[in-house]
């Protein structure tokens, strides 16, 4: 079977208008992204200061007053670009209350943390490692830890869900 040429002259046309009329659209962005903040008080900037190795200056574990009292203590803390935390401790005499065979010293723990730059605080997340059951209610996984920080110095005062300080560690870069 043969098409006649008027048949074939319009079906091309009709392609041709066809393809003409899908003209792709420029490119947009599905969203109205910007760039990072990264200025003081953001989470990019904390990230930026909590970044790199800290060892303790001083711990301080409160009694059942909320005292704070001075409790010999080796700690680093490492922070990495990617929001991950490293900590390993020894305590090297007793906390407040505690006797010296009730002693276990072990704290060595990594995960990620939650940075909330509003409240100065933040929360362990997806914990992996060991603490010993006695130091849970001082500075265990589930306490929320209220920072303060500078170019040097990184204070954080372990806070349990109710708001009662537990015990506050000074770290030095």
């Amino acid at each position: 079977m043969r098409l006649r040429p008027c048949v074939v002259a319009c079906l091309v046309a009709t392609v041709a208008l066809t393809v003409s009329a899908c003209k792709s659209a420029p490119s947009q962005k599905p969203f109205g992204g910007g760039d990072v903040n990264t200025g003081p008080g953001s989470v990019e900037y904390v990230r930026r200061q909590l970044q790199g190795t800290w060892t303790l200056d001083r711990f301080e574990a409160a009694d059942a007053a909320g005292q704070f009292h001075p409790v010999k203590a080796n700690a680093t803390l490492t922070y990495d670009q990617y929001g991950n935390v490293n900590v390993a401790g020894i305590l090297l005499e007793p906390l407040p209350g505690q006797q010296t065979q009730d002693l276990q010293p072990m704290l060595k723990y990594s995960g990620r943390i939650v940075i909330d730059t509003q409240k100065h605080e933040f929360r362990l997340q997806a914990q992996e490692g060991t603490a010993d059951p006695s130091l849970q209610g001082t500075v265990g996984a589930g306490l929320i830890r209220k920072y303060d920080i500078t170019d040097t110095q990184l204070t954080i005062t372990y806070v349990t869900p109710q708001g009662k300080a537990t015990a506050r560690t000074i770290f030095k870069k």
